[in-house]
């Protein structure tokens, strides 16, 4: 039978922060389109790093929408599980007793 470390190897605060980030992170993917919209009707300013943020996404919106929703949703899996299969791959554990 499994006991508690082998399905859990992720610390609580780091699982907040996870879920938090990932959340983030999919809010993110989401704003794609609303980016590349703007950067098409000339809303940022050329010499700014939001324009150069903005230009980025501009190049190749799916690919960075799709980014966006794998990694919020893996980070937000990882989060609410626990476990990441990462950590167990690597032999980290920042569960610690």
């Amino acid at each position: 039978m499994n006991n508690d470390n082998d399905t859990i190897n992720i610390n609580k605060v780091e699982r907040i922060a996870r879920v938090a980030i990932g959340i983030l992170i999919f809010y993110l993917g989401t704003q794609i389109t609303n980016i590349k919209n703007l950067f098409d009707t000339g809303y940022y300013m050329s010499p700014s790093a939001k324009y150069l943020f903005a230009r980025i996404i501009a190049l190749s919106p799916n690919t960075f929408r799709i980014i966006g929703w794998s990694a919020g949703f893996v980070l937000i899996f990882t989060g609410i599980n626990g476990f990441c299969p990462f950590y167990k791959l690597f032999h980290i554990n920042t569960n610690k007793k």
